[in-house]
């Protein structure tokens, strides 16, 4: 049959819908059709549509109709054979929705074979696979090898390879289930309620039950998290859905954990849901599987806890005093007091801990973002990966360190100076109420607005019979004779204006060159227009910051910078790279640039300027104005790309202008 060579054929495949569109279009269609009208519809050549239309006769010859063709009226379909038309969109077309359901891209196959091979009782064989995904051998070889190095996590599973008898995923129970469990968090669709067509077909069939057995779970999960106070995120909610369902199934299967869980835990979650979940999917769950629901619950965010009786791992409460007390001592940055920031981040840890201990790590799609809008607060985190790793023997990945770069920002900006501001103006109450709310809203944790004036009011303020004013922001030319700070804005306060500001409150006022001449120095900087290595650049620049008398050794802090390199790499999507030593080595806070006349590659990313960070940790207000202005020059791409042109310093400084 036709069908069998569609499903053969992965060009024919690919073409399929489109012509099950066409099909439908013509049947739908009173008039004729050329082949030119045709093509426009479809966004195709001509000539594809003949090809198409070949195809559909073929397909339909055997139900005794066709589809016509006439120099004057073009393609169409005889009108007495439009309901066995109708008919065979019903019957023959419905297998295009098997089609493509089929994995295709290499994340959903990675999950379909891991899924196939978990659920398998036998080997199966690499040409097998290939029959199933419409590939070729070659492709399911390296989509195994990947595979391989996710299940190098997984100590208790061992996949075993056999040139004769194929693939077969050996291990316990428990270790299978965290896998699936790995998997959902891979995915795109794991924030949503449904699962993957992988996961469908790794069952051998769509089963319309599963929805409906997901959605009564995730009520009976809902009312039990309400009873207890526990509130979880979205996505962690969904994936605490798919992950009982997955033991539901493998139970039900006859797959039952057979090993007990390392540690005492309070099952009251678990026994909570036992009595809904044994019913309704009429199965009986041991100790062991209570343990394994306890454990998945635990290893998911928390948005918010109403329980009283909920207490925090002495274990995450202990890396976070260690982490704080690192970020005062490397940093000079205090957050001991924050015990709101302490908190919140011991409640990301617990169940971090958890997936860290199950070899589950969150994927977080907005840590490139994170790691190039919040610079500082990034970096601040990097100190949590040598405290991971020596209380859990784990180095925690990029991932888990933009999570926690979020709790950190929002401390950083909490421990900000607030600038207070004096509106003036002379347009009435009403602008001046317009201006302070339009500010409040851009940099509400930034500033102290303490009151709108009129002008006459002026000398006032100057007297300070309002408090202390940092800045005033006025809609008039105003004289202050130097006293305070001034910067004029439209009644109508616009983006430019709000940029203004942003600069002062950043900055305190000091203009872009005066910025870049505290850390940019005529010394420390290079062009390199000769090729050369990522690391080579970056020991040169290290050798001009000792030449400079910045630091006394230029090995040690290369060593040191390349440590925390080969850790994380700091080449950012902007093809800007910031090495830096893994601690507080210069004399004074400076940064050494490095500019290529042709990008170099390392780790797979171009970079086409280095900014080698030598930080001065004792001095912690200049270093978050260096963070600052570094991030403003990350969010600009017309900056980028004008200090990438740079020969020397002046022009580098000149460009940020």
């Amino acid at each position: 049959m036709i069908i069998e060579y569609i499903l053969k054929d992965p060009v024919i495949k690919m073409s399929y819908k489109r012509q099950k569109d066409l099909f439908i279009y013509l049947l739908n269609s009173d008039i004729g059709l050329s082949g030119n009208e045709l093509a426009k519809i479809f966004n195709v050549s001509s000539r594809t549509i003949r090809s198409d239309i070949k195809f559909l006769n073929e397909l339909i010859k055997p139900y005794g109709i066709n589809i016509c063709s006439s120099s004057k009226k073009g393609y169409f379909i005889l009108k007495e054979h439009r309901k066995i038309g109708f008919t065979i969109v019903e019957e023959v077309f419905t297998k295009e929705n098997s089609i493509s359901k089929i994995p295709n891209t290499p994340s959903e196959r990675f999950a379909f074979i891991l899924y196939k091979l978990i659920f398998a009782e036998n080997y199966i064989t690499m040409q097998e696979f290939a029959d199933m995904l419409f590939a070729s051998k070659t492709t399911i070889y390296l989509d195994v090898k990947n595979m391989i190095k996710v299940l190098d996590r997984f100590s208790k599973l061992k996949l075993e390879i056999s040139p004769i008898k194929g693939l077969k995923l050996n291990g316990d129970e428990r270790s299978k289930r965290l896998l699936m469990s790995n998997i959902f968090r891979r995915e795109k669709v794991n924030k949503d309620l449904i699962l993957s067509k992988s996961f469908y077909y790794a069952f051998g069939r769509e089963d319309p039950n599963l929805n409906r057995e997901m959605l009564f779970l995730y009520n009976t999960i809902i009312n039990v998290l309400n009873k207890y106070g526990y509130i979880l995120t979205d996505a962690d909610l969904s994936l605490l859905v798919k992950d009982i369902l997955v033991s539901i199934k493998r139970i039900q299967l006859g797959f039952t954990i057979r090993e007990k869980a390392g540690e005492e835990l309070d099952l009251t979650i678990a026994k909570a849901l036992q009595k809904e979940v044994e019913a309704h999917f009429n199965i009986l769950m041991n100790d062991k599987e209570l343990e394994y629901f306890q454990q998945s619950f635990n290893s998911k965010r928390l948005l918010n806890v109403t329980n009283d009786n909920y207490v925090l791992k002495q274990e995450a409460e202990s890396i976070v005093d260690e982490f704080v007390n690192d970020v005062l001592n490397k940093f000079n940055i205090d957050f001991r007091e924050n015990e709101v920031f302490k908190n919140n981040l011991a409640l990301h840890l617990n169940p971090m801990i958890e997936r860290i201990r199950d070899n589950n790590f969150e994927d977080n799609p907005l840590k490139n973002q994170i790691k190039t809008n919040y610079p500082l607060a990034y970096e601040i985190s990097m100190l949590m990966v040598p405290i991971i790793n020596k209380r859990l023997n784990i180095i925690i990945n990029e991932s888990e360190i933009s999570y926690i770069a979020l709790y950190v920002s929002a401390a950083l900006d909490e421990l900000s100076y607030k600038i207070n501001i004096a509106i003036v103006c002379g347009s009435g109450l009403g602008t001046a109420q317009l201006i302070r709310n339009k500010i409040l809203s851009y940099f509400n944790y930034q500033i102290n607005i303490i009151g709108c004036y009129p002008v006459y009011k002026l000398d006032n303020i100057l007297r300070g019979e309002y408090g202390k004013v940092d800045l005033i922001i006025s809609t008039i030319p105003l004289n202050v004779g130097g006293n305070i700070p001034t910067i004029q804005v439209n009644p109508l306060i616009n983006q430019n204006d709000l940029f203004k500001i942003k600069q002062y409150i950043d900055f305190k006022g000091t203009n872009p060159k005066e910025r870049m001449g505290i850390f940019f120095r005529k010394g420390l900087f290079k062009y390199f227009d000769e090729d050369i290595d990522y690391f080579s650049a970056i020991l040169e620049l290290c050798r001009m910051l000792e030449a400079e008398g910045f630091i006394d050794n230029s090995q040690v802090f290369y060593k040191s910078a390349i440590k925390r390199e080969k850790l994380f790499s700091t080449i950012l999507d902007e093809m800007v790279a910031i090495p830096h030593p893994m601690e507080s080595m210069s004399k004074t806070t400076v940064v050494a640039v490095g500019i290529f006349k042709n990008p170099i590659i390392y780790c797979g990313k171009k970079v086409n300027m280095i900014f080698l960070l030598a930080i001065n940790a004792k001095e912690d207000e200049k270093l978050k104005v260096l963070y600052k202005m570094i991030q403003g020059i990350l969010e600009d791409e017309e900056i980028i790309r004008k200090l990438s042109k740079a020969r020397d310093i002046n022009d580098f400084i000149e460009s940020i202008e």
